[in-house]
């Protein structure tokens, strides 16, 4: 009598429980949880089923009750979510097992590859993105069970449970849209239609450039059919195009104001200026062309960084670099960050010799690469880096590059409609890599009159080198005893288009360096210019060892603050440059006076006053809302 109605209550709130659970440890690759938790919510869902279907007397009585009946009407929705959402969980199971492990991984030993090298099987491809497709045919069933259950007739904590449960399964949909829309673009990607080119170029982060750093060494892979393929002959260190740093003449898009004002810039491997890295990818690749009759067409660009290698080195493995035919450099995740940047310039000060050795340890990175040791590994790593900006994309083919962009790896300029936007991107242009040991604060301060912001904002560097250096990591400031160890950064902030100027100064020594991108016309008005959508003021500081410098801006964002079912909300989009070490971000906002209600998620509050204070490791958008 007792047993069906003790199925039907247990099975859902055990499946709901176990399937939560299951999530939890997808997501900290835990496969051995995830299987049990996965499989045991099945079950409970199956045993709820057998509970409604069996009925019995109690069931019978119940329905004669008001809150039992209510219940009981809604019981068949709510064993069909419980259902699909099992059905959702093993697919989701099936692919996290499967898709980089086991027999039917998706990298695998490419078996008519001599060398070893791996092949990506489109096959599996395919095998998943039909998966995903039944996770999310599952996924949208839940909504709609769901959706259909008449929450009046629940009890208060079991309406609240479908409630979360309708925008959990909403938010899941949207993931597993971007998904699939991943998976139709991969196969075309990976060369399945033709034979594809992509350029790697590496970016030294210690020399910031507005993508991340200074290109310095480049690789050409060629994939097709799923079997890529570093190409020897041509890549390696940028100058074999850039011959004695010399200039080329290109049409230059109007957006590209750093490249027209910067005659160094006007080149292959210098040409990535431009924060956008959309822009800056089709640029180099123009200078690349014009360059030299034998490069080839490219289908796109990835922009990389030391930090996205250290990310990836566990996927890699350990490998030993091989230079002149003799055994190199032992290189580790530990390790490869600080080669890269600082170690190489000491460990080998001829320029020659420090290129070969850089050279073979990209080489050997990328050999290791298309044949991982650990898949699972590389693709965590590979997650990571895209999200903190350290791996940028752009691909030729527009549908592509669309879901390049739907995925937020483009490292675009965001468009930020109806928000506020701050973008502080520092240039080095002092010809060193003392970028390697500075420090990156911006603190911004926001006030309210109306609807307007008035904003200051203060993005300081410290210098954090110590004396003595190598002198290569020295640069050009170390060609003379009085500037050793003088960094130069430009700083560039970028704004809405709108903002209107009302105090510009800086702590410190400023300089008119690059003549023209960084020339204040006035003593108290900075270097303007417009870029995707963003007015971008400029200087560039002098900071000797031990010190820092800063430049502040005070202006006003008129109508930013919008009001949305009786709330004021104030919303600003905080873009990041890829760094060696994250800037650190500090936010204040002063709110008026009789505020109440406020919502300012991660923020803590001293009355009307929120502080924000965070590493920034990746794009971050805030928001803030109240009543007046």
């Amino acid at each position: 009598m007792l047993s069906a109605p003790w199925r039907l209550a247990s099975g859902l709130l055990e499946a709901a429980d176990h399937l939560a659970a299951a999530e939890r440890a997808l997501q900290a690759t835990a496969m051995k949880e995830a299987r049990y938790a996965t499989l045991a919510g099945e079950a409970a869902a199956l045993r709820a089923r057998s509970g409604l279907r069996d009925g019995g007397p109690v069931f019978d009585l119940g329905e004669g009750l008001p809150v039992i009946g209510d219940l009981m009407a809604e019981a068949e929705h709510l064993v069909r979510a419980a259902e699909l959402s099992s059905a959702a969980a093993a697919g989701t199971l099936d692919v996290a097992q499967n898709a980089l492990r086991g027999p039917e991984k998706v990298i695998a030993r490419d078996e008519e590859d001599p060398e070893g090298g791996a092949r990506i099987r489109l096959d599996r491809i395919a095998d998943i993105g039909r998966t995903i497709g039944e996770v999310r045919t599952a996924i949208e069933g839940v909504a709609r069970e769901l959706g259909e259950v008449r929450l009046g007739r629940l009890p208060g904590r079991v309406a609240a449970r479908v409630t979360d449960g309708i925008d959990k399964a909403k938010e899941t949909d949207r993931v597993l849209a971007k998904a699939e829309a991943g998976f139709e673009v991969l196969p075309g990607m990976l060369g399945a239609e033709g034979p594809r080119m992509y350029m790697f170029g590496m970016q030294n982060s210690a020399e910031q450039r507005g993508p991340g750093g200074a290109l310095l060494q480049f690789k050409l892979m060629q994939i097709v059919d799923g079997k890529p393929k570093l190409l020897k002959a041509v890549g390696g260190t940028i100058y074999n195009l850039d011959r004695d740093r010399r200039q080329v003449t290109i049409p230059l898009p109007e957006d590209a104001w750093y490249v027209q004002a910067i005659a160094d810039a006007q080149r292959f491997g210098n040409a990535n200026w431009s924060p956008d890295w959309p822009l800056s990818a089709q640029l180099t690749i123009d200078y690349a062309q014009a360059s030299s009759d034998g490069f080839p067409d490219i289908d796109g660009v990835f922009a990389v960084d030391p930090v996205l290698m250290q990310k990836l080195m566990p996927g890699v493995g350990q490998f030993h670099t091989t230079v002149g035919g003799r055994r190199g450099n032992y290189v580790t995740a530990n390790r490869i960050l600080h080669f890269l940047i600082y170690k190489a310039y000491a460990s080998y000060p001829i320029p020659r010799v420090r290129r070969n050795h850089l050279e073979a340890v990209v080489d050997g990175f990328y050999d290791n690469m298309v044949k991982p040791k650990r898949p699972t590994e590389l693709a965590t790593g590979f997650g990571d880096a895209l999200a903190e900006k350290h791996m940028q994309i752009w691909l030729a083919d527009p549908a592509e590059q669309a879901f390049v962009e739907l995925m937020n790896w483009d490292g675009a300029i965001e468009r930020a409609r109806r928000s506020d936007y701050l973008y502080v991107v520092e240039q080095n242009v002092g010809g060193n890599k003392l970028d390697y040991f500075a420090d990156n604060t911006t603190t911004y301060n926001v006030q309210f009159d109306g609807d307007d912001a008035a904003v200051s904002v203060s993005a300081a560097v410290a210098n954090r080198v110590f004396l003595p250096q190598p002198i290569y990591p020295m640069g050009d400031s170390g060609k003379r005893i009085e500037t050793n160890g003088f960094h130069r950064p430009m700083l560039n902030v970028y704004v809405p288009e709108n903002a209107e100027l009302r105090l510009a100064r800086v702590a410190g020594t400023r300089l008119e360096t690059p003549p023209g991108a960084a020339t204040w016309p006035a003593p108290d008005r900075p270097a303007e210019h417009f870029e995707k959508g963003k007015k971008v003021w400029s200087t560039t500081l002098e900071i000797p060892p031990g010190e820092s410098g800063s430049f502040d801006l005070g202006y006003v964002v008129p109508d930013v603050v919008r009001t949305v079912g009786g709330r004021k909300v104030y919303k600003l989009t905080i873009q990041r440059q890829p760094r060696v070490r994250p800037e650190r971000i500090l936010v204040g906002i002063t709110l008026p006076e009789g505020a109440s209600g406020i919502k300012a998620r991660g923020f803590k509050r001293m009355g009307n006053v929120l502080e924000y204070d965070r590493p920034l490791k990746r794009d971050t958008v805030l928001e803030v809302s109240w009543r007046e």
